[in-house]
């Protein structure tokens, strides 16, 4: 009985446009994706950690079209997510608070650096250990910057996946962070994990 009562309501609700049930559900489930950060700043003689950050990021909407691209057929040419990018933000920012990421954002404002990953890894969601041998909807994206890579004062960061490249502000944008600045020299080496959950 309940199972009927439910059918008649959807086909009440669909009978002047049948996909409109398809479309209130897309909405309702655009938002499930979301990522945190972890930041390492180390003297590269010492291994000694300088400094260490961490906190939420915001998944942009290009991210879904990058995702819809992936899931069209499996002749789709771009990949996903395969570059982190860092930089030094707007003329005019002040460093110490840059403003707060958007989700409408398709490039950083002034990128200076990228790195591809050195190690992607799936995530146990109840150990929160690393896993090789079972996918997880948890991935952990993992790039190094060496001492003479990224050298500035940083105040932003993002993933990109697509066609993204080597090249500056390339491919498809996944996900933006602002923070308060850190100021990276040639003595040092950054590390940045970027947890992505769906």
């Amino acid at each position: 009985m309940i199972f009927e009562e439910l059918l008649k309501r959807t086909v009440r609700k669909v009978s002047d446009n049948v996909f409109s049930a398809f479309k209130l559900r897309y909405k309702e489930n655009t938002n499930n994706i979301h990522g945190s950060y972890r930041i390492i700043l180390k003297d590269a003689h010492t291994g000694n950690i300088i400094e260490e950050r961490q906190g939420n990021n915001i998944i942009v909407n290009s991210a879904s079209i990058l995702i819809a691209r992936l899931l069209k057929d499996n002749r789709e040419p771009d990949g996903g997510i395969t570059y982190l990018a860092v930089g030094t933000g707007a003329v005019g920012w002040n460093p110490q608070n840059p403003p707060q990421p958007t989700v409408t954002q398709t490039t950083l404002e002034n990128e200076i650096a990228r790195k591809a990953f050195t190690d992607v890894t799936f995530i146990d969601p109840d150990t929160g250990d690393p896993t090789t041998t079972v996918p997880t909807n948890i991935v952990d994206y993992t790039a190094t910057f060496a001492e003479t890579e990224a050298v500035g004062p940083l105040v932003e960061m993002g993933l990109f996946g697509g066609n993204a490249s080597g090249l500056l502000d390339s491919g498809t944008q996944i996900n933006y962070r602002t923070f308060p600045v850190v100021n990276k020299t040639s003595s040092m080496t950054l590390t940045i994990i970027f947890r992505i959950t769906s």
